[in-house]
C-alpha cells in the first residue's frame, strides 16, 4: 500500500509540475504577444504621425507653389500688357 501511495504522490506531483509549466509558458507567451502588439501599435502611431507631418509639409509646399504660380501669371500678364502698349500701339 505504501508503494502505491508513493507512486500516486509522484504522479500527482508530476501532473502539478506539467500543468504549472504549461500555465507559465502560456503566460509568458501572452506577455510576449502583448509586448509585440504594443510595439506594433507604437510603430503604427509613429508612422501615422510621420505621415501627418509629411502631409502638412506637402500642403505648405503646394500653397507656396500656388502663390508662385499666381505671381508668375501676374508678372507675365503685366509684361505682356506693357509689350502690347509699347510695341503694338497702332495695331488693331
Amino acid at each position: 500500500m505504501e508503494m502505491i501511495n508513493i507512486a500516486l504522490a509522484l504522479s500527482i506531483l508530476g501532473t502539478v509540475i506539467s500543468v504549472s509549466n504549461f500555465v507559465l509558458s502560456r503566460r509568458d507567451k501572452a506577455i510576449k504577444d502583448k509586448e509585440e502588439t504594443d510595439n506594433e501599435c507604437a510603430d503604427q502611431k509613429l508612422i501615422s504621425y510621420r505621415l501627418d507631418k509629411v502631409e502638412q509639409k506637402l500642403d505648405k509646399i503646394l500653397d507656396k507653389l500656388d502663390d508662385y504660380d499666381k505671381e508668375i501669371n501676374d508678372i507675365v500678364t503685366n509684361a505682356l500688357e506693357q509689350h502690347i502698349k509699347i510695341y503694338h500701339k497702332g495695331e488693331k
